[in-house]
């Protein structure tokens, strides 16, 4: 499950939030804020940068202003708010380009069907491995469980065969 308690619920757009003295401020027209049960998200219109084409910027931090780093949480704001298919990175910068100032987490998102020249090629996902000394995984949400999750006997099959 995620490390936050509150039940997920859709993302809604909002057209105010609450700065830090909690009055009400307006989202500037060229922006567009979302939110849900557990984060605030606040996007950019795309920006032109070479040679990737349009990039989305995604700020994002939790409602109770705490660390987020729930990975699963973090993958499924992209995939319901820019989608599923679009591939983004979470940049850990150079000490001279450090930005760190509050809980909050930025994802760059590259147009639909642009393939970064790195990562894994196939899909695999898991819920829990066994016991005896393997990696950990946690239970997913059961609102977002994937339907094609694999399984310890069917992981060893695929990394054993040589076929």
């Amino acid at each position: 499950m995620s490390t936050n308690a509150t039940a997920w619920t859709a993302f809604k757009r909002a057209y105010y939030y609450q700065d830090r003295k909690g009055e009400l401020v307006a989202v500037p027209p060229d922006h567009r804020l979302f939110m849900n049960s557990r984060y605030q998200v606040y996007m950019t219109e795309p920006f032109r940068t070479e040679p990737f084409g349009e990039i989305l910027w995604l700020s994002i931090k939790r409602l109770d202003k705490q660390p987020i780093h729930d990975w699963r949480d973090i993958q499924r704001i992209k995939n319901e708010l820019v989608g599923k298919e679009v591939e983004a990175v979470e940049i850990y910068p150079s000490e001279s380009r450090l930005v760190d100032s509050c809980n909050q987490y930025h994802l760059w998102c590259f147009p639909e069907g642009y393939k970064l020249p790195f990562g894994y090629e196939a899909r695999l996902v898991m819920e829990v491995l066994d016991d005896k000394g393997g990696a950990v995984q946690r239970p997913w949400d059961p609102d977002n469980r994937p339907t094609d999750l694999t399984d310890l006997s069917e992981l060893e099959r695929r990394t054993t065969n040589t076929e």
